[in-house]
């Protein structure tokens, strides 16, 4: 019986990841179809700050697993309430079906890390009310490493026209570190600990903002998207002031351009005339 409540739990929860991966895959396929200029961000932002926010995207991946990890050992060895396991389970597969569904190119290191990646213990638990799957996260870990080292080496492709590289990496280490160091110092679960790191971050205080885990999780989403928003907004007017005053000068410049080749033209022209006379 228990053999069969094992490979129950393993079947369920590999069919039920496939077809979300198959359902995000479907979706950024209509997205690039019919939302092409949506999907295309030199459209609206200068490249600069494409460069910036490609950045800041795997880098946020970066914290996100390494938050899962956190989460793997943490579920485990504290007691934590059904509604905040149920929000850590929700990321993990989030985070896995997202990796997945973005980064998935049909090579053979791919498809292998797919299945590496299968949240198989964080689906069998929401589905079954419990999982007899948890050692498989810890096999998961090495995978989420090397997806880490993925992630860092994209990361990179961006730091030779960008000079934030650097700071951006200082920005991430001193948010992880004050997470891990938030949930030791003040005994708190890794969602509100990185809460009240966020909102100290982003000077909004250092508490948890929303009494319940999903409460938290929103108040989360909204600092860091008022964060990164507030900076494309002004990082975009910047640029559009730039690239108004170089307009006009390049038109200036193009005149006084045009004028010269006239002078040239004509002085030319003129010593031609001397010439043949």
């Amino acid at each position: 019986m228990g053999l069969v409540n094992y490979l129950t739990q393993i079947i369920v929860a590999m069919g039920i990841f496939i077809i979300l991966c198959f359902l995000g895959e479907q979706i950024k396929k209509y997205l690039f179809k019919h939302h092409k200029k949506l999907m295309n961000p030199n459209e609206f932002l200068p490249k600069e700050e494409i460069f910036s926010l490609r950045q800041v995207h795997y880098l946020i991946l970066i914290l996100l697993i390494y938050f899962c990890i956190i989460n793997f050992f943490f579920d485990r060895f504290f007691t934590v309430s059904n509604e905040l396991f149920l929000i850590n389970s929700l990321i993990d597969i989030f985070v896995s079906t997202y990796i997945v569904v973005v980064f998935y190119d049909s090579s053979t290191r791919s498809r292998i890390s797919s299945i590496f990646l299968m949240p198989l213990a964080s689906i069998s638990a929401l589905v079954f009310g419990t999982t007899l799957l948890g050692y498989w996260d810890f096999i998961r870990i090495p995978t989420l490493l090397y997806m880490v080292v993925f992630l860092y080496h994209r990361f990179l492709e961006f730091t030779d026209e960008n000079g934030l590289e650097k700071l951006i990496l200082i920005l991430v280490s001193i948010v992880f570190t004050c997470l891990v160091t938030t949930i030791f110092l003040e005994n708190q679960p890794p969602l509100n600990s990185l809460a009240m790191t966020s909102n100290a971050f982003t000077s909004n205080g250092y508490a948890v903002l929303g009494s319940t885990p999903g409460g938290i999780l929103t108040s989360i989403f909204l600092v860091w998207s008022g964060y990164i928003l507030s900076g494309v907004g002004t990082a975009t007017l910047a640029a559009a002031i730039i690239h108004r005053n170089s307009k006009k000068k390049f038109e200036k410049l193009e005149e006084k351009i045009d004028n010269l080749e006239r002078i040239i033209t004509q002085n030319q022209d003129g010593n031609s005339e001397e010439n043949d006379e």
